[in-house]
């Protein structure tokens, strides 16, 4: 009876570790051009004017089939919502969770002096975007929340000064 043997890979073999390689400044920057590539550059301009000078414009987001209606706030302001909230829910009876939750919460706020360069040299990207007084529309059907968080690059079309009109 012959015996089977299996192929082990080589860092198995010598048992050595893989490496962690940061990535080189090239491979950076091909990064950055793919996402920034995907990205809607007129909706990356009205949340970097809605993040530096906290304004809020009305607008229509379509997504995927989904119309989503609301105003466009900055991460400040929604980020701030969920901190109150959450400081009303859980502070009285688990403050632990309340301190988290602030933590988190805070931490998604961008820097009041975030450059328009970030670190790798490359202009920054805004990933997301934040509406409140939103109403969501798929089919007919209407759900209304107070606030709303969505990836930028998963927006395939938006209107200023749209309203879902109740």
């Amino acid at each position: 009876m012959a015996e089977e043997k299996t192929e082990q890979p080589a860092s198995e073999r010598s048992g050595e570790e893989i490496q962690f390689r940061p990535i080189t400044r090239v491979e950076r920057r091909n990064l950055w051009m793919h996402e920034y590539g995907e990205q809607d550059f007129a909706l990356q301009m009205w949340v970097n004017l809605v993040e530096k000078h906290d304004l809020e414009i009305e607008m229509m987001l379509q997504i995927k089939g989904l119309l989503v209606f609301g105003v466009l706030v900055s991460t400040q302001r929604y980020s701030q919502f969920y901190i109150d909230l959450n400081e009303e829910l859980h502070r009285e009876s688990d403050p632990n969770t309340a301190n988290v939750l602030r933590e988190y919460y805070s931490a998604l706020v961008p820097p009041q002096d975030q450059p328009e360069i970030g670190p790798e040299g490359l202009p920054v990207v805004f990933r997301v975007l934040h509406l409140r007084d939103v109403t969501i529309v798929n089919g007919g059907h209407k759900v209304k929340v107070p606030y709303w968080r969505g990836k930028i690059g998963e927006v395939d079309g938006f209107v200023i000064g749209a309203s879902a009109g109740d």
